[in-house]
């Protein structure tokens, strides 16, 4: 599969949004360290697009809080706080302890058998070891939980928290899928335990699992586990595109380039 194909068929034909999924992608693999410039002749050169399409996809993402953008400095793969993190989890329980018990309590009328699917998708991507995807479709579980409400207000607001939360999430969560799918880590697979008691309309076990969920995640990401096996640019596209990094210095010319043409 190509890098294009993987970024999704929706952005297919589209090299605008393959740009910005691809960047949004190597941003959510922990490839890279927290406080790097992102540098728009090397992003154009690496993904072989013109720097324009690189602009925009920078900026689309710093407007969506995944990049930092400072004025006259550049763009930057944000450095998350532990006091941030530890506000984004007290606003995320409030929020979420409630609309668990909710779903639940309605989940008779509602079509709960998506978080089941959606479990099943998570499972699939844990087995094999695709970090970035398992991460992805872990935030994307607790949106779905909230978007099962159809409130959409609630969906507004946790979407702004998953934002921030789901960084914190790609970069200090640990390294390998497997490392966060056994009993002493939390990690997506709690996420079966809460669908199943939502699933039987249980809506103080629903609850129940999602604070003791919420408040490992928080406990987890606040070790603030050090990596030590960040790349840099060109190794991590090249990484996450399947090829072996090229030597120092050299090009991507010996490479089929992550994007294959410039439209």
């Amino acid at each position: 599969m190509s890098m294009l194909e993987a970024a999704g068929k929706s952005a297919a034909g589209d090299a605008d949004e393959a740009v910005y999924h691809l960047i949004r992608r190597a941003i959510f693999s922990g490839l890279l360290r927290p406080g790097l410039k992102l540098r728009e002749p090397q992003l154009a050169r690496v993904l072989n697009v013109s720097r324009e399409r690189v602009r925009k996809a920078l900026h689309r993402l710093a407007h969506e809080k995944w990049l930092d953008a400072i004025p006259n400095r550049g763009t930057f793969i944000p450095v998350p706080t532990v006091e941030e993190l530890h506000a984004i989890y007290d606003a995320r329980k409030i929020l979420e302890l409630g609309i668990a018990r909710q779903v639940a309590a309605r989940s008779r009328l509602l079509a709960v058998d998506r978080l089941a699917d959606h479990v099943r998708r998570e499972a699939r991507a844990a087995l094999d070891g695709d970090r970035s995807l398992a991460f992805k479709l872990s935030a994307e579980f607790h949106s779905l939980l909230v978007a099962l409400t159809g409130n959409p207000f609630l969906v507004e607001m946790h979407h702004g928290l998953m934002l921030r939360s789901s960084l914190h999430f790609s970069l200090f969560a640990p390294a390998t899928v497997h490392d966060c799918t056994s009993p002493n880590c939390a990690g997506p697979h709690e996420h079966q335990a809460i669908a199943q008691a939502i699933a039987e309309g249980n809506a103080a076990r629903a609850g129940k699992l999602m604070a003791r969920h919420l408040d490992a995640l928080e406990s987890l990401l606040s070790l603030r586990r050090q990596k030590f096996d960040f790349l840099d640019v060109e190794e991590a596209f090249a990484r996450l595109a399947g090829q072996a990094p090229d030597d120092a210095g050299e090009q991507h010319a010996g490479h089929a380039h992550l994007l294959s043409t410039e439209v």
